[in-house]
Parts: C-alpha cells; sequence; structure tokens
C-alpha cells in the first residue's frame, strides 16, 4: 500500500515513477518519522531506488524502472532549464553517438548528479531559457530544438560534440528543413554572439551552398578580427573572405565540401 501510495502522488504531481520526499513523503503517513520508516522498508524490499537526496525512482514489480534521465532531469531541475548539447542531438536522431554526460543550461549553478552511468552537470548561462525548446513526446524534460543544441554544441566544445558531429547534425537538419538556416540566425541573434554568426555561416554556406547562409550575414558584425572556427581552435590556417572565420584546413578536411 505504501508503493501505491508514493505512486499514485507520483503520478498526480506530473512525474510519473519519480518520488521526491520534500512533496511525497505526506502521501506515506501522518509522520515524518513513519513516513521514513515506509521508505526504508521499501528501500530494502527493492521497490524504490535512490537517485539523490531526497529523490527516488519506482522499481515495478519486475525489477525494471522505467523512469530514465531526462524524466529525473524534468522532476528534479527547476524550471526554467533546458537539456543541450549532445544528448539533444541524439533525442532528435542526429547523431548515433550516445553521450553519456548530459549538459543542462540553468539560470543558476546546481550540483551534478549520476543515475544509471549518465553524469547531469548544470551549466549557468545568462541567456534566455525560454525560447529554443522542441516539441516532443518522447520526454517530459525540456530538450533543445536543433538549431539551439547544434549553435550550443558549436559554442560549448568542452561538453565533447566534435565539429564532425556537429557537421553531420547540420548536413541532416539542412536537408531536413528548408527554412533550417533561418533558425539558425534566430538563435544566433538570440545569443548575440557575432562570432556564432560567422561559424554558423561558414558551415551553412559550405553544405548548402551561400544563397542558404543569407540569413546569418546580417549578424557577423563589424569587427575586422577573424574568429576560429573553433572555439579556443589554432590561431593558424587560411580565413574565409565572407565570413570571416579562421579555417584550420586539415581539421576541416573531409568534413565539407
Amino acid at each position: 500500500m505504501a508503493f501505491v501510495r508514493l505512486a499514485r502522488a507520483a503520478q498526480l504531481a506530473g512525474r510519473p515513477d519519480v518520488v521526491i520526499l520534500d512533496e511525497d513523503l505526506t502521501a506515506l503517513a501522518e509522520s515524518r518519522a513513519e513516513g521514513h520508516a515506509l521508505l526504508g522498508r521499501l528501500e530494502r524490499a527493492g521497490r524504490i531506488r535512490r537517485v539523490r537526496r531526497g529523490a527516488y525512482v519506482l522499481v515495478d514489480p519486475t525489477g525494471n524502472v522505467r523512469a530514465d534521465v531526462l524524466d529525473l532531469i524534468a522532476a528534479l531541475t527547476p524550471a526554467p532549464y533546458l537539456v543541450s548539447g549532445g544528448r539533444a542531438l541524439q533525442l532528435h536522431g542526429l547523431t548515433d553517438q550516445h553521450f553519456r554526460r548530459v549538459h543542462v543550461l540553468v539560470p543558476r549553478p546546481l550540483r551534478p548528479w549520476s543515475w544509471r552511468g549518465d553524469e547531469v552537470r548544470y551549466v549557468p548561462t545568462d541567456g534566455s531559457l525560454r525560447g529554443g525548446a522542441a516539441r516532443t513526446r518522447r520526454t517530459r524534460a525540456r530538450v533543445a530544438a536543433p538549431a539551439r543544441a547544434i549553435a550550443d554544441s558549436l559554442r560549448h566544445p568542452g561538453w565533447g560534440v566534435t565539429l564532425a558531429q556537429i557537421t553531420q547534425a547540420l548536413d541532416m537538419m539542412l536537408a531536413r528543413d528548408p527554412d533550417f538556416a533561418g533558425r539558425l540566425a534566430v538563435e544566433a541573434a538570440r545569443d548575440g554572439s557575432h562570432a556564432s554568426a560567422r561559424r554558423l555561416g561558414l558551415l551553412v554556406s559550405r553544405l548548402a551552398g551561400p544563397d542558404a547562409a543569407r540569413a546569418l550575414l546580417p549578424l557577423r558584425g563589424d569587427g575586422k578580427a577573424s574568429t576560429p572556427l573553433q572555439v579556443a581552435g589554432s590561431a593558424g590556417g587560411p580565413i574565409d573572405p565572407l565570413w570571416r572565420v579562421r579555417v584550420k584546413v586539415p581539421r576541416l578536411a573531409g568534413l565539407l565540401p
């Protein structure tokens, strides 16, 4: 009965199979002491599993846990937030690489945590988190739309998405969506970064032709200094005269036409 009460409380709270003690403990018993005692019995019986302090997942009678890391992010992360980078690209079918580190954009620092081999890292940002989320029924978590995920991956090389993976994802989206370059321009404008607009513009023009990248041209800025294709990339290589991006040829070889 204790398990049923917890399952019902989690379902009513809109986070199926994820228990948050501060909100759900009263569903178990009238006193906190009795509630904690019942939790201990459920955990020893293998019917709940601890995620982090104050948070558990329910284990069904067959021993399976249905909540995945994105369900947990949705339940445990205060809004606004946005799952971006490699895990977002993976969710959208834009890479066959599985990213064990999940990067979540948030307005203030939060402690990282891990679940079943996945590491959740929160990345504070001053940028807007209200837009850029994808509409998907695959998860309750707020996941970055492809344009935001690609722009963020290019902006944060430390997230582990390689230039080859970014280029592949971009090429796939340009083929899927005729207006995708315009969506990238919206992201670059929201970010307010001339460097992002230049990098994205160069990649789009190389993949789909100069006309496809026209929406990004006004966002290049007036600065004459060149921008490396990769953040903190090498200073070597020729400079594209239109986008003012420095491209180290060996790194780009085989990635673009």
